[in-house]
């Protein structure tokens, strides 16, 4: 359970951040092949030639916890000094950092010894850390509705339209709200990328795709478009 665990986080900040955080062939499919492996020859078999459950324990946990360690410390290099941070941002960092931590520590509870209340805790709170996320981008995008309310009204105005305009519509998805949110900010492609964690190209792929969905051809239409009068 912990295991699926620690792969499910990590997965999820892999999708968050787009993980330019990792590098060394560090794919999530890596990840989970290192950590099953790990738990079969550092754990399983250990425990079936001395059955001994401490000496497995031991053997499993230790470089396990170094590996988490690292993790949360590469981590915490990247996302710690965003350029152009908001309150959204610094949030969705400190909470993924709960997250982290609370995966690196879950090595450490099975070396401490059989107390379930001290893991099922520990577990608990990388989930609540996660919905916590989620919920938080929720408010964020209801907060910003106003600016973006010219981009979401365009769904009924193209399906009324769209015979006359030719224009197909599709939702945006919640990583393109919150490129299209920076965009309407004057941001650059590049510093939407280090506000976001994300490659400076998948930033330009996710406007691409923006400006398919919303009928305008380049940023500069975008902007002259959906950008709020002052």
């Amino acid at each position: 359970m912990a295991i699926a665990l620690c792969v499910y986080i990590v997965y999820y900040l892999y999708k968050e951040y787009d993980i330019v955080v990792l590098k060394f062939n560090s794919s999530i499919r890596n990840l989970a092949i290192l950590a099953s492996v790990s738990f079969v020859v550092l754990f399983l078999i250990p425990y079936f030639l001395t059955e001994s459950l401490k000496s497995a324990r031991f053997l499993f946990t230790i470089p396990i916890s170094i590996i988490a360690f690292i993790f949360l410390f590469i981590f915490y290099r990247r996302i710690a000094n965003p350029s152009n941070p908001n309150t959204f941002i610094v949030r969705r960092n400190k909470l993924s950092m709960v997250s982290v931590a609370s995966i690196a520590l879950l090595p450490i509870c099975t070396v401490i010894g059989d107390y379930q209340w001290i893991t099922f805790t520990v577990m608990n709170l990388a989930f609540f850390a996660i919905t916590a996320i989620e919920a938080d981008r929720y408010l964020y995008f209801i907060e910003n509705n106003n600016r973006m309310y010219e981009v979401f009204a365009l769904k009924k105005k193209q399906r009324d339209e769209s015979v006359e305009r030719k224009i197909i519509y599709e939702d945006l998805t919640r990583r393109e709200i919150e490129v299209a949110l920076s965009i309407l900010s004057n941001l650059s492609y590049k510093n939407i990328a280090k506000d976001l964690f994300i490659a400076e190209s998948t930033v330009s792929k996710h406007a691409s795709n923006i400006f398919k969905k919303t009928g305008v051809k380049n940023r500069r239409e975008f902007l002259k478009r959906f950008r709020k009068k002052k």
